[in-house]
């Protein structure tokens, strides 16, 4: 059987360095994690309130049928009051599209441009977008995001990377994989540019209350250009192997009526998201969210300590991330990206993910989740700190 080409192209670094690390442990080596962004793999968990929605989902409410293709209508009601109350953006109830995560709702925007189409990306980029883009012969153009201003994006290459086939700007508020939290302005600024050419938005939101610095807002409530937000569940109620998320798309005008009805139309043919998951969300999304104060302040904690740990390393800085899971931390030593997260696998342990997948800008970076306890930290960074020593 002949292999679609661009199944080939293909890449995902974060679980990609994976392969690596299971040779290292079968060789007896005591594995750190620091790669993927699941909070349940450390000391958070899913919240009570959630895990009992679930239960009676599944055994009181018996939501085990097909819900509707486009999402249970319980549940697409309670994200238009979720919107309003956090964001007060007013969104319509049939421009919300349950998804199997926000990975899904990328297949699904990919799936629906036409080849050739031109996404202009931040860089460094979650790989995710550019894969799907590739796997759908779609081109992300990488716009510059600035390090030494925590990673705001660059306004004026955005401008300069607009092109004839340019049909969308995505924005990653709060960032993965950099840690950063886009200012209000520097959005407003990047959604002026969408309007003057006529460009959709697309705003992955998936981090939007885990911030602890910074000052966030949602994208569609800062502008009236049309808005494809995507969000869902996995990391603000930290439940990611649940696979619930939704795009939701306001576009006041209907200028985008035939790319809604191209998503919609994937959703019929894999039937529907996870129905119990569903009813469970819509019965709890709007509660109180008061516990995510802790899981900020931890995470602010670990962050912090973190950066300053990799800025005592000579030949490694970071800016100390504002809001997500992560940090992206510069790589000044004669090495490469890859062959460093190589050799800092190999001999200290510690699974940290190459910058270069992430794109261009990612070259010479590593990333790294905040998510472990401290001593855990400490121990995982006292070797990387040795190992950087023999390098320096």
């Amino acid at each position: 059987m002949e292999i679609s080409e661009n199944v080939s192209k293909i890449k995902y670094a974060i679980r990609d360095i994976l392969i690596s690390a299971r040779e290292v442990e079968k060789k007896g080596k005591k594995l750190y994690f620091f790669n993927i962004g699941d909070p349940n793999k450390y000391d958070f968990d899913t919240p009570q309130f959630l895990k009992d929605a679930l239960v009676e989902a599944i055994s009181v409410d018996k939501a085990n049928y097909y819900s509707e293709s486009i999402g249970d209508i319980e549940l697409r009601t309670e994200i238009v009051r979720r919107q309003k109350r956090l964001w007060g953006t007013d969104l319509d109830l049939d421009k919300i599209l349950v998804t199997a995560g926000v990975s899904e709702a990328i297949s699904m925007i990919s799936g629906s441009m036409a080849p050739g189409t031109e996404v202009l990306v931040p860089s460094p980029v979650y790989p995710s977008y550019l894969s799907y883009f590739t796997f759908h012969d779609i081109k992300g153009i990488e716009y510059k995001t600035q390090e030494t201003l925590d990673w705001q994006p660059d306004v004026e290459d955005i401008r300069k990377k607009i092109s004839p086939k340019t049909r969308a700007i995505l924005i990653i508020n709060p960032n993965n994989p950099t840690g950063a939290v886009y200012s209000p302005k520097k959005v407003k600024e990047i959604t002026d540019v969408a309007g003057e050419h006529n460009l959709l938005v697309i705003s992955d939101e998936i981090y939007d209350l885990l911030t602890y610095g910074g000052s966030y807002k949602s994208t569609a409530s800062l502008t009236d250009v049309p808005v494809l937000e995507l969000n869902g569940i996995s990391k603000t109620l930290l439940s990611p192997g649940w696979r619930l998320g939704w795009a939701n798309l306001r576009d006041e005008e209907d200028k985008y009526a035939q790319l809604w009805d191209a998503m919609s139309k994937q959703s019929r043919i894999r039937l529907c998201a996870n129905s119990p998951i569903q009813k469970a969300v819509a019965k709890i999304i709007n509660n109180n969210m008061d516990f995510l104060i802790g899981v900020n302040k931890k995470l602010k904690e670990r962050a912090t300590y973190f950066a300053k740990r990799i800025n005592e390393m000579e030949g490694l800085s970071a800016q100390i991330p504002q809001g997500a899971f992560y940090s992206f931390p510069r790589i000044d030593l004669p090495i490469d990206d890859t062959d460093f997260i190589l050799r800092v696998l190999k001999e200290t342990g510690v699974v940290f993910v190459f910058g270069s997948g992430f794109g261009t800008l990612g070259k010479q970076h590593f990333r790294s989740v905040v998510l472990p306890e401290i001593r855990m930290m400490e121990e995982a960074l006292n070797h990387v700190e040795s190992f950087v020593r023999k390098l320096s």
